[in-house]
Formats: structure tokens, C-alpha cells, sequence
């Protein structure tokens, strides 16, 4: 086994780079991360999340567990539920959800599974 600094990655929100989040090749408006751990390929891994004033996420199902704890600001899910600073949230496989950030905030966001992005009214459906 190896010095455990190279098998350590430390991240904050203040020292940071973080790059625009994309979507199908695009730029998710208002929304930049900075990946900690986050494979795409498996959907495993962590990611610190800043979303701007305004700014939403699209709608997507969760294949495996979402969790997030949020660091400042608010977020409101499509379901009316707001969630503010200090609070964690655990979302379970299965889940389908978009939200928005009506003052900005910032998240450390951990997913367990590949998630897949839906249309508005398969979201509807699913809710």
C-alpha cells in the first residue's frame, strides 16, 4: 500500500476551478462543478455542485441512491420541497426529479448509479 497522499484528494469550494456542468455536449446554464470522484461511465462518485441564482437542473431518473448535503443557499424540488443550508438528503434508485435554485447555493453531491436524463413530461409521469 501506498503513502496515503496519493490516495487523497481534498476539494473546497474556495480554492477550487470548477467548469461548466454539461449536458449532451451543452452547458447547463447557471450550473459549474468540480469533480472530486464522479465516473460517468458507472455513476459512481462525488462532485462538489454550485448552482447560480435562478439556475435549474433538467429532469432525470436516479438508477442507484442520490445524496447531497447543502452547503449554503436553496433548492427547491418539483415537488415544492425546499431544502437549505445544513440539510442532507438522501434520495433512493428510482427517483426522478429536476430542481431549481431560486438564490444560488452550493452542494457536495454524491451519486450511486448512472443517471438518465428525461423529458419534462416523462417526469410529470413519474411524480
Amino acid at each position: 500500500m501506498g503513502r496515503l497522499d496519493e490516495h487523497r484528494t481534498i476539494a473546497a469550494f474556495n480554492r477550487d476551478v470548477f467548469e461548466p456542468m454539461m449536458l449532451d455536449g451543452e452547458a447547463l446554464e447557471g450550473c459549474w462543478w468540480h469533480n472530486i470522484s464522479y465516473e460517468s461511465a458507472t455513476g459512481q462518485g462525488s462532485y462538489l455542485m454550485i448552482m447560480g441564482p435562478g439556475a435549474k437542473s433538467n429532469p432525470h431518473r436516479h438508477n442507484g441512491p442520490e445524496e447531497f448535503y447543502m452547503v449554503e443557499g436553496d433548492l427547491v424540488d418539483c415537488d415544492g420541497t425546499t431544502y437549505r443550508a445544513g440539510d442532507f438528503i438522501s434520495l433512493s434508485g428510482g427517483s426522478a426529479h429536476d430542481s431549481h435554485s431560486p438564490s444560488g447555493c452550493k452542494i457536495v453531491v454524491t451519486h450511486r448509479g448512472v443517471v438518465d436524463n428525461i423529458s419534462k413530461s416523462e417526469l410529470e409521469a413519474l411524480t
